[in-house]
């Protein structure tokens, strides 16, 4: 990868003349004003779906109808809710207040296997449980899997692999660390720093409606480029060094809110340097309710803080970290300490973007009330006693379904 000097900076989709022709004539089709969110979709969306999205208007005129439910819909802020991990609730939250340990008389809850690292030794494991749950209309399979579950209980196999979880997480904060060196990648303030997830955590459950997010996706972006994004996190999950990265806690906390973005622009042959742009990304007081579709949006690239003295600097030369700074990663060993997935920067230069056009980073009331509010649980670095680990959340979200006791120590 080698990006062209006319495709970096964050205004390129909204500079592109041809874009903004397609999207008039759309406008024209429609007839309406959208929602903030599907405004900044459709300015960030790849040409090719904004081109047959146009071209089936215009053979199937009926289409309109399902174009506009799908653009004032409610649906696409689950886009920005999932990715800047606004579903989660104050139960699912990271906290820095002190709690008590808890232990739940249920099941374990099972571990979702899009967070594991896949790994030889837990292939075996995997398997198992896999068959011991499977369903199939071969009466002699269905012995076989019952005979293989009392030999070892689903909750057995269940615990076993997540210590697995908790431990491969552990190992790729570890990978990251080194590979970064313990310094935040903007600002190289040492040792005191978060491991930082790209594709969101939290997202790497099952259950959090990432099938929705995917078809969403898919209504503006290219399948070739949806299935380098879904390759990329599907492959080895969240846990894992090409999801990571060491930033300040102050940065963390920006990315989350969506108040900066990484721009991948080169990946050396070898795979031991990438090169990234880094650029804020201001927000609106207030936003309209709707917007007309050719109304083009704006980033600046020359942006040296954002309001109320939002800035950081390079601790080494102590200069101001500007809209624009190339930020370049290095790694000895490619194969066992992997620089971050170029797929993921990608749609997380898309995503941010999108946050910060559509106004879903702004803050709620209950988000300022913890520092850690929007954080993902993994990615902080803080004493494992003042933290209900992800574990814990599972059980306690199925204890509350379930109506199981609790007992706490």
């Amino acid at each position: 990868m080698d990006l062209s000097p006319e495709l970096i900076g964050p205004s390129v989709e909204f500079n592109d003349e041809h874009r903004h022709l397609l999207l008039r004539k759309l406008d024209d089709a429609l007839g309406c004003a959208v929602s903030p969110t599907a405004w900044g979709c459709m300015w960030l969306a790849d040409v090719s779906k904004l081109h047959s999205t146009l071209m089936r208007i215009q053979h199937f005129p009926d289409a309109i109808f399902d174009l506009k439910s799908n653009l004032r819909g409610a649906n696409l802020d689950m886009i920005v809710r999932l990715w800047s991990q606004r579903h989660r609730s104050k139960s699912t939250a990271s906290s820095s207040r002190s709690t008590p340990s808890v232990h739940i008389e249920t099941s374990p809850a099972l571990p979702s296997p899009q967070q594991i690292v896949p790994s030889k030794d837990a292939t075996g494991d995997a398997s198992q449980l896999q068959q011991s749950l499977s369903v199939s209309g071969d009466p002699s399979s269905q012995g076989l899997k019952r005979k293989r579950v009392s030999s070892e209980s689903i909750p057995e196999i269940s615990k076993r692999l997540r210590e697995d979880r908790e431990l491969r997480s552990v190992t790729a904060r570890e990978m990251c660390r080194r590979r970064d060196g313990s310094t935040c990648i903007v600002t190289k303030f040492p040792d005191y720093i978060d491991v930082a997830h790209i594709f969101p955590f939290s997202m790497g459950r099952s259950d959090m409606g990432t099938g929705t997010f995917w078809d969403l996706l898919r209504m503006f972006w290219s399948q070739e480029r949806i299935d380098g994004w879904r390759d990329a996190i599907l492959r080895h999950g969240t846990e894992t060094p090409e999801n990571l990265m060491c930033l300040s806690p102050t940065l963390h906390r920006c990315h989350a809110n969506g108040r900066f973005a990484l721009q991948p622009i080169k990946m050396s042959e070898d795979e031991k340097q990438l090169t990234l742009r880094f650029y804020w990304l201001p927000r609106k007081s207030t936003l309209p309710a709707t917007n007309s579709i050719q109304d083009r949006p704006h980033i600046a690239d020359n942006i040296a803080e954002l309001p109320r003295h939002l800035k950081v600097f390079n601790v080494i030369t102590e200069r101001k970290i500007c809209s624009g700074d190339e930020i370049v990663l290095e790694t000895p060993d490619p194969e066992n300490l992997p620089l971050p997935d170029i797929r993921l920067l990608d749609m997380q230069w898309v995503l941010q973007r999108l946050m910060a056009l559509s106004g879903g980073a702004e803050a709620e009331d209950y988000d300022l009330n913890d520092d850690d509010e929007r954080v993902d649980p993994v990615g902080i670095e803080s004493s494992e006693s003042s933290q209900i680990s992800e574990v814990d959340y599972n059980e306690i979200e199925r204890w509350i379904s379930s109506g199981s006791q609790v007992i706490v120590s």
